[in-house]
């Protein structure tokens, strides 16, 4: 089972309530970034809530955790 830093709420893409968990990867190549796991989609904040009840700050794209891949080799770097 998946262990979260935080759970947050944001506004559907397609309408809803969806909730993420943030959580640190722990093993290859993005050992260490901070990642984002889609949770489920609600109707209302309040069934989102009482699924997820941690989940009680609302995020969006501008404060979710950038991946990085600049660290992995592209084509034609030896």
């Amino acid at each position: 089972m998946q262990e979260y830093m935080c759970k947050n709420l944001r506004i559907g893409k397609y309408g809803g309530i969806d909730v993420v968990g943030l959580f640190e990867q722990k093993t290859g190549v993005l050992e260490g970034q901070t990642l984002t796991q889609f949770l489920g989609n609600y109707k209302t904040e309040e069934e989102a809530k009482a699924a997820h009840p941690e989940a009680e700050m609302y995020t969006n794209a501008w404060m979710q955790p950038q991946v990085s891949l600049s660290h992995l080799s592209d084509e034609g770097d030896y």
